[in-house]
């Protein structure tokens, strides 16, 4: 056993936090990950910055807000999205490596369609838009099968190493289309469950996390290994107006599960502060003991997991993103009571999310009339909060040199000055 602990990471593709039993979900069967927050640390408040699969992950592994490296949309054909498409360049597996660790990846990637350098191992890999079945036939070769089945022989093979390792197995599912093995579905179907393939998916990938924590402990590696599991956005069940199950600032799209389990975190510790997958790469890099570069733009959750008292966090999260088929450049700041949202078209939007989490009452332009059903009349005029959300807002565009992010918001705050003189008249 090495003295710096194994990290291993389970990622999922495209899961809502309320997903879970740990988080709340009263009809999942989702035991491995209850398990995982029993014995770990829950962060109840994990977002993703960009509700989209490439940009996210390009975050994650960066450290970096996607207006920083570049990457702001879903990759094809490309052999390594960070040699050829991102302005940072190393990521937090080459750190990892040249700081003595063994790298390792199963599933999916979608950041180049080749095994880039920063991985020593490689295996049931790939970019993106590979079928869940192996064959094709429903009730065959699950992919995440196959790839857990890679992970955990790979696992086995680590007993006894002098240097600790870091790996990924990186599921697909549940993101649409919603399908997983046949016995996945009875809690489901015929229950009026809506998507009860996406749950069983869900209840799938929850099966295949238990069988790599059973590797760990068989392997003897479960005491000095730290597991985390997390998604890279959420799904809105088409529900929202865009017509996507992503590309919108909505939580549904925004919020993840996120659970660590390992050495030195007390066992059933929930927090509650936003985080989010910036603040991987810095917490892998301390779980490691290697410095962090400069250019990193996320904290490190370490001190949080060891219990520490945060001190001085984040004001707000900040959110980019362009909806998928009217292509609106956006940005968003969520507080745990607001959500603004400020798009580049001028439709901008203000939920209060204690009285209004699903974010179904724009309240950006109250009091305003609402013929027929008068829902908003009785509102008032918010322009002081969105005012003093928004300076918030503008100075962490500027901390991360978001220029477009910072002249959209300079450009909302001068439409909004009318009705601030108005209120204080």
């Amino acid at each position: 056993m090495t003295d710096r602990p194994n990290i291993v990471l389970v990622m999922t593709d495209q899961q809502r936090m309320d997903s879970l039993t740990c988080y709340g979900n009263r009809f999942t069967v989702t035991p491995q990950t209850e398990a995982m927050a029993a014995g770990g640390m829950c962060f109840d408040t994990a977002l993703t910055p960009w509700p989209v699969c490439t940009p996210a992950r390009a975050t994650a592994w960066t450290g970096t807000y996607p207006s920083t490296h570049g990457v702001i949309d879903n990759l094809y054909g490309v052999d390594n999205a960070f040699a050829t498409h991102s302005a940072v360049k190393d990521t937090v597996w080459d750190h990892l490596q040249r700081g003595g660790y063994r790298t390792a990846h199963f599933g999916k990637w979608h950041l180049g369609e080749k095994q880039p350098p920063f991985f020593d191992h490689w295996e049931e890999s790939f970019n993106s838009r590979q079928g869940h079945w192996i064959d094709g036939k429903l009730n065959g070769d699950y992919r995440p099968d196959r790839a857990t089945d890679a992970a955990t022989n790979w696992i086995g093979a680590q007993a006894g190493a002098d240097s600790p390792f870091a790996m990924i197995l990186s599921f697909y599912p549940p993101h649409d289309p919603y399908t997983a093995p046949e016995r996945f579905y009875e809690p489901y179907r015929g229950r009026g469950v809506p998507f009860a393939g996406y749950y069983a998916a869900v209840s799938a990938l929850d099966h295949n996390l238990g069988r790599v924590r059973a590797a760990l402990r068989e392997a003897g590696l479960a005491e000095n290994t730290v597991v985390i599991y997390f998604s890279d956005h959420g799904d809105t069940f088409w529900y929202r107006r865009e017509g996507e199950h992503k590309f919108v600032c909505t939580d549904d799209s925004l919020r993840i599960p996120f659970i660590v389990e390992g050495p030195g975190i007390r066992p059933g510790s929930r927090c509650d502060l936003q985080i989010g997958l910036q603040d991987l790469a810095p917490t892998m890099l301390d779980l490691a003991g290697i410095e962090r570069p400069s250019q990193l733009q996320g904290r490190s959750l370490l001190p949080l997991l060891r219990g520490a008292e945060p001190g001085d966090w984040r004001r707000g999260f900040y959110v980019q993103n362009i909806t998928h088929i009217s292509a609106i450049h956006q940005r968003a700041w969520r507080t745990h009571r607001w959500k603004l949202v400020v798009s580049a078209n001028g439709a901008h939007e203000f939920y209060d999310l204690e009285t209004d989490p699903e974010e179904e009452w724009n309240i950006f332009l109250t009091p305003r009339p609402d013929p027929g059903f008068e829902r908003y009349k009785h509102y008032p005029d918010y322009a002081r909060e969105i005012d003093a959300l928004a300076a918030d807002m503008a100075a962490k565009a500027e901390e991360i040199a978001d220029g477009e992010g910072s002249a959209m918001i300079a450009a909302m705050r001068a439409d909004l000055a009318p009705r601030l003189a108005a209120l204080r008249s």
